[in-house]
């Protein structure tokens, strides 16, 4: 089920997977265990991914174990 980390084909599919399935899509809602299954990878790699979304800005933990796709804000005034 696991994927290498150096194995850069399969990680390029899961970032391109994570990009667009859950990156672009402002309502996506997102638990470990549904990346572990959606992308075929051990949890280790998606709480990685995670961490690295919401440390990013681009999701939030919107309650104990789900994290949701931060809106796009509005445009600044000028």
């Amino acid at each position: 089920m696991g994927i290498e980390r150096r194995e850069k084909g399969r990680r390029a599919e899961v970032v391109k997977a994570v990009v667009d399935h859950v990156v672009h899509k402002a309502e996506s809602t997102v638990t470990l265990e549904g990346l572990q299954d959606f992308l075929h990878i051990p949890q280790d790699a998606a709480g990685r991914i995670v961490s690295s979304l919401v440390n990013a800005g681009i999701m939030r933990e919107v309650r104990e174990g789900v994290w949701r796709r931060v809106p796009d804000l509005p445009p600044t005034a000028y």
